[in-house]
């Protein structure tokens, strides 16, 4: 019988101040550690959900300072 176990740690955006765990990213998207242990994903396969995650906060982060430059620019 086959073991399927997986840690994906933490996702750090720009700054430390921004991390997120992948899990929080997941779970917002309504998938559980138990769904990703259903479907026995391969290696390749987390590294590329790992990987996507990375640049969902690199986005976030880039979207949430882009808004910033934009509200100081309607404040002058």
């Amino acid at each position: 019988m086959n073991k399927t176990s997986i840690h994906m740690g933490n996702c750090l955006g720009n700054e430390i101040k921004n991390s997120t765990l992948y899990w929080d990213v997941l779970n917002h998207y309504g998938i559980s550690k138990d769904d990703l242990k259903k479907i026995d994903l391969s290696y390749e396969e987390l590294y590329k959900v790992y990987k996507t995650i990375q640049q969902h906060e690199q986005v976030r982060n880039f979207l949430k300072d882009f808004k910033g430059k934009i509200a100081n620019l309607n404040v002058k």
